[in-house]
């Protein structure tokens, strides 16, 4: 690996230099560097460690050592952007670069993907898993990759719905997203990421421009207290503990002060064994059991209603999230129409509500001896 390394930086040196010029030509445009070509400031390495990406002669490189689900985030987050970067593969590679993706969770199925691998052209059409693919998602148009060794230019043009993905100047997806039943639903906002997936790979020159926002999201959660929330039942007890919701035991609920009909609501959930409990949404009050509907928090795979399940009407497949450890949950609820999401995955996509009408947020905590948490609580109105 150390050879590898020697020879990439020694015969990429020149190259560096020359493509400074369409780099500094960029930042004319508008462009901010997003990496800086001397250290990692402004990046944050996600289950890896300082040598899981590292950075010399302007450049970061991943040896692959960690591997999946270790990857290189940006400290801010982005909405809508023009991204622009180069890559360098040196033989067999999967990598990817992350976008919208979440602090917790499967970035590529919760966020987007643009997908890197090896592979040149081959009699086989272009894939879900080709360079340029919307990782697992969308092929791109063809694969333009250059040869091994040689810096690939990337670009993503994220405007919602608009995406659009080029290789080395070739446009190679060109997508309305909310045209996608897959993509619709996915985060619009969220962390640049790069993915080590346990092969060699080398980025340079990242800089992006940001474009106008669009969404307009509400906080639910203020990271300190239960203000703006109120509690019906007894039994469970809620508090607030280093910027989370923790619920402990059985029998009651936390109930949001303000009502919502047609909104969508994203929240990061981590569980223990045998945790059961719940978001009700349409919620009205406890005393006359008009409860709306409620979405189902239960990790358990012989459950009647696993979590992401709409309660009592749809059940889900067992989502992929392990207890212990944060997973976003997405509920979009329009007119008679719901739409779940856990940890990337749509485990409910149901028309026939009954109840259509405006109505709380719940968080309900449903079993003794168990505890669930809840953070970074937010809702859009639709």
């Amino acid at each position: 690996m150390c050879q590898s390394v020697n020879r990439f930086f020694c015969g990429g040196i020149l190259m560096f230099f020359l493509s400074y010029g369409a780099w500094a030509s960029d930042m004319e445009e508008g462009f901010t560097p997003l990496f800086n070509g001397e250290n990692l400031d402004g990046w944050v390495i996600e289950h890896g460690d300082a040598n899981t990406f590292r950075v010399a002669w302007g450049v970061i490189y991943c040896p692959g050592t960690t591997g999946y689900p270790a990857w290189l985030r940006s400290e801010k987050e982005y909405e809508n952007f023009d991204l622009r970067f180069e890559f360098r593969m040196d033989g067999w590679c999967n990598s990817g670069v992350f976008f919208s993706a979440p602090l917790h969770g499967r970035n590529s199925l919760t966020g987007f993907e643009f997908q890197i691998d090896h592979k040149r052209k081959t009699d086989e059409p272009p894939s879900i898993k080709t360079c340029g693919a919307v990782f697992a998602a969308v092929a791109p148009t063809t694969n333009a990759i250059g040869p091994d060794k040689s810096w690939n230019q990337g670009r993503i043009l994220f405007d919602w719905p608009f995406l659009k993905f080029w290789i080395n100047g070739v446009l190679v997806q060109d997508l309305d997203v909310e045209q996608h039943e897959e993509l619709k639903y996915r985060l619009r906002r969220g962390y640049i990421g790069l993915q080590d997936m346990g092969y060699p790979v080398w980025f340079r020159n990242i800089r992006i421009k940001e474009l106008p926002a669009k969404e307009t999201w509400e906080t639910l959660f203020n990271g300190k207290d239960l203000e703006g929330w109120y509690i019906e039942g007894k039994g469970a007890r809620w508090t607030v503990q280093d910027g989370v919701i923790h619920a402990e035991d059985n029998g009651s609920y936390l109930v949001t002060n303000g009502e919502y009909q047609d909104f969508e609501l994203f929240c990061y959930v981590r569980t223990s064994p045998l945790a059961n409990g719940g978001i009700f949404f349409r919620w009205k009050e406890l005393k006359s059991g008009d409860r709306g509907n409620e979405i189902q928090i239960e990790n358990t795979p012989d459950s009647n209603y696993p979590t992401g399940s709409l309660y009592n009407i749809v059940r889900s497949t067992q989502p992929n999230y392990r207890d212990g450890e944060w997973f976003p949950m997405q509920i979009r609820v329009q007119g008679s129409r719901v739409v779940v999401r856990v940890n990337g995955e749509t485990t409910v996509n149901y028309e026939g509500l009954a109840t259509v009408r405006p109505g709380h947020i719940a968080l309900q905590m449903h079993m003794k001896g168990a505890w669930i948490d809840f953070k970074d609580l937010k809702i859009k109105r639709l």
